[in-house]
């Protein structure tokens, strides 16, 4: 939770409903978080009314004294396996999470684009060079010649991810964070991830619990083939074509 936006949002903010269930989050005097620098972190909890001088970050405050402490279990990771039990995140987050935010998005705003394309050139990982394709700008050109609008998520509020995939139709993208605002997706939205064959079904299995229409195509790495989910990949045109006209 103290850099990425995927475990943000399913590690930490769903611990803030746990916390709910016990004692009203408006009577808590700070929150001990992993860390506040990122915008999307002060942006959600703002939607909590939590105030920024209720913000800890356990970056600079290592350690703490009270009189009475609030600790939560992890949302979901609860076996001897969280490796395993990351693949299933239960249900009952993707429903909280749609009720607070999708209440709070604003009307007047208009989200119009509905074929979305998930540029991850400025992601943490790409700028590291460890998960990309190689023929970026071949897939970008191809993609804006069939009406996807290409989106970088870094350039966008949380509120305006929310309402981004919200309004979505269809939604393509390299496995990465940006697909935790599948929660956000009104059913039969149509995803398009493309991953390395060990990136696992993390995603899959967020678009199947969210009533979405799933497909996947897994490329071989022909770059940091044992990292896990990470890797170059290439993905020729005409195979990018056929998987968007089957969806």
């Amino acid at each position: 939770g103290n850099e990425n936006y995927w475990h943000w949002i399913y590690d930490v903010l769903p611990r803030l409903a746990i916390c709910n269930e016990i004692t009203k989050l408006s009577e808590i005097d700070f929150f001990l978080l992993p860390s506040t620098k990122k915008n999307f972190q002060q942006e959600t909890l703002r939607v909590f009314k939590i105030t920024e001088n209720k913000m800890l970050s356990s970056e600079k405050y290592r350690h703490i004294i009270s009189d009475e402490l609030l600790a939560t279990d992890h949302p979901y990771a609860l076996s001897e396996d969280s490796t395993k039990d990351i693949h299933d995140i239960p249900e009952w987050i993707s429903k909280w999470l749609k009720e607070i935010f999708l209440g709070n998005l604003n009307s007047d705003k208009d989200f119009s684009s509905k074929k979305i394309y998930i540029d991850r050139r400025d992601s943490t990982s790409n700028v590291a060079k460890l998960r990309e394709f190689i023929n970026e700008e071949e897939i970008q050109k191809f993609l804006s010649n069939n009406g996807f609008e290409i989106v970088r998520m870094l350039d966008l509020s949380f509120m305006d991810q929310v309402g981004l995939f919200h309004n979505a139709d269809y939604i393509i993208g390299l496995h990465g964070a940006a697909f935790a605002n599948l929660a956000f997706c009104k059913p039969n939205t149509k995803i398009l991830e493309f991953q390395s064959p060990t990136a696992g079904k993390v995603i899959e299995n967020l678009a199947k619990t969210n009533k979405l229409n799933f497909t996947s195509l897994a490329c071989e790495p022909l770059a940091h083939k044992d990292l896990n989910q990470f890797g170059h990949i290439k993905v020729p045109i005409d195979v990018l074509k056929n998987k968007i006209k089957n969806l």
